[in-house]
């Protein structure tokens, strides 16, 4: 018997090992996610605490490596619940319906109810109109195509929704001043939770650049990115053969600017004079959040940090700027 309750014991904790590190496959994480969104309010979880929810929910697999692959599946899972909602109208009652109060129409204010084209009266389910507002997003290219979660909005959002940007979390929050019961925007909640966790680790570190409860972020030095290998119509616009990313954004803007080549009614739209045309693949016209993919074909090879010197650069480029506006003098 003494040897029966030492092995039984040590089987099951290694057989619970085994089931630990069993990875799901994406299917199974879609359907885990599509379990998950019901129970869990998206207004005030990230999607850092929805991997840890999803993590448990998988019997602790580490996803922290599929994160691109949650959030992906995250936002069309979003999008298809009124697809799916509609669905279950159509067919025969089998399942009770779900208490998540989602497909319930209820009365949506005046102001949202002009941006969806609707009437003022009319009765509209959550699910519906966050299917109107991405139908409008995605037909109007709003979404930041470096970080697709964010939003941003044109004049006629703003002038609903009264900012320029949020999030696809936390744009339920300002549906939510336009939807019965009409609840004011509260961004504070998850604002003020952040710095108590924060400063419980810092004092674990014994970190003393705590003042007053905020964490001070050190500021990231400019050039620690990789360096690329440029084009040489972009590098004609910047200055140099090799620039990190975030330095031939700055460079490209500056090149704008300097030229005048934003339009005064509508200041997102670019201009693009011969030097952008040849980066911009030939169009006359982009956009401040479409150009971003035109630069990327120039970006041709990704190279060591110890090819690119930033101070260098900048000293070599600022001197190049002074010497063009000597000439033009």
């Amino acid at each position: 018997m003494a040897k029966k309750k030492g092995n039984n014991p040590a089987k099951t904790e290694e057989e619970e090992e085994e089931k630990e590190v069993v990875e799901p496959t994406d299917e199974e994480l879609r359907n885990h996610i599509r379990r998950l969104i019901p129970l869990v309010n998206l207004q005030n979880t990230g999607v850092k605490a929805f991997t840890k929810l999803l993590s448990k929910e998988c019997g602790g697999a580490d996803l922290k490596s599929r994160g691109k692959f949650i959030k992906k599946a995250l936002s069309e899972a979003i999008n298809e619940m009124d697809n799916s909602s509609s669905e279950e109208e159509d067919e025969p009652k089998k399942k009770p319906p779900r208490k998540t109060g989602l497909s319930v129409k209820k009365e949506i204010s005046l102001e949202l109810a002009n941006f969806l084209g609707v009437e003022k009266d009319q009765l509209m389910a959550r699910t519906e109109v966050v299917k109107g507002m991405w139908d409008y997003i995605k037909k109007n290219e709003l979404q930041n195509p470096d970080n697709k979660k964010e939003i941003f909005l044109d004049k006629k959002m703003q002038k609903v929704f009264g900012c320029k940007s949020f999030t696809m979390f936390t744009m339920n929050k300002y549906l939510g001043a336009h939807i019965h019961p009409f609840k004011p925007v509260d961004l504070t909640t998850s604002a003020k939770k952040k710095p108590a966790v924060g400063s419980r680790k810092r004092k674990k570190k014994g970190d003393s650049d705590d003042v007053g409860g905020k964490k001070k972020r050190k500021p990231k030095k400019p050039g620690l990115q990789p360096p690329y290998r440029l084009s040489n119509e972009l590098a004609e616009i910047v200055g140099t053969q090799i620039l990190p990313r975030p330095q031939v954004v700055k460079a490209i803007w500056a090149h704008i600017k300097k030229h005048d080549l934003q339009n005064s009614e509508d200041k997102r739209e670019i201009l693009c004079d011969e030097k952008l045309k040849a980066v911009m693949g030939g169009e006359d016209r982009v956009t401040m959040f479409s150009m971003n993919r035109y630069i990327t074909d120039h970006l041709l090879e990704k190279l060591d940090r110890s090819e690119y010197n930033h101070d260098e650069i900048e000293a070599e480029l600022a001197a190049r700027e002074e010497g063009s506006d000597e000439e033009s003098e």
